[in-house]
This record gives structure tokens, C-alpha cells and sequence, in this order.
């Protein structure tokens, strides 16, 4: 089961994907009133891209999901064989570290899809407004 390091290597790849495709969302910039003040506009995010980022990494974290859930049962069986099989010699455990930054890294996409789903669903609000 070479597979589970492949879905980390496509997730990440999809994540930066997604860090790209956010960094072309528009800035802070100023202009001219009707009365020839300055005043700072922030323009709205295009939706299409917004929408291909959710989906980018909505897939990047199941694919990180999939990943850490079979890397933890694995790991946990091993730790169980292993003592079964010393017959209470040999007693081992699961990397506390290593499930922790596995688990972090999803709850970290989590968030990012989670934030994504709240500025398309913001973005829709402003349109209907204006």
C-alpha cells in the first residue's frame, strides 16, 4: 500500500495550487470620487476562481483525510502486532508527534475550506446587495 504518500504529494501540489490561485485575487487600490477625494476601494474577488480554489482544496483535504486516517490505524496495528508478539517483552507505542502534525495539517484544510465557503457565500450576499 504505496499509495497514502502519493495522496500527501497530490494534496500538497493541490494546496499550492490553491495559494496561487488566491494570490490572484484583487488588492487595496484608491481612486477619485465625483468630488476629487481619495478614498480606498477593495474590489470583490472573481466567484469562478474562488469557486475552483474551494474544489482544489476541498479534494486536498480528503485526499489528507484519506492519507493520516490509514497512516494512524496502521500505525496503531503495528504497535499492537508488535507487543502481541513480544508476549509483554517488547512494548512500543504510536508517535504522539507524528499523528499530531498529521491531524494539524487536516484541521489546517479544514479551516482554509472553511474560510472559502464563507467569502463565496459572502460574496454572493454583496452581489445581491448591489
Amino acid at each position: 500500500m504505496i499509495v497514502f504518500p502519493y495522496l500527501i504529494i497530490i494534496a500538497i501540489i493541490f494546496a499550492f495550487l490553491c495559494v496561487l490561485l488566491l494570490a490572484t485575487f484583487p488588492s487595496w487600490y484608491e481612486e477619485e470620487d465625483s468630488e476629487g477625494s481619495e478614498r480606498v476601494v477593495r474590489a470583490i474577488p472573481s466567484r469562478a476562481v474562488s469557486q475552483v480554489s474551494l474544489a482544489i482544496i476541498f479534494i486536498s483535504s480528503i485526499f489528507i483525510l484519506v492519507s493520516v486516517l490509514w497512516q494512524h490505524t496502521a500505525s496503531v496495528a503495528a504497535s499492537v502486532i508488535a507487543q502481541d508478539f513480544g508476549n509483554g517483552v517488547v512494548k512500543s507505542g504510536v508517535g504522539t508527534s507524528a499523528m499530531v502534525l498529521g491531524w494539524f495539517s487536516f484541521a489546517l484544510l479544514i479551516i482554509v475550506t472553511i474560510g472559502l465557503i464563507v467569502t463565496i457565500l459572502t460574496i454572493s450576499v454583496v452581489h445581491q446587495l448591489v
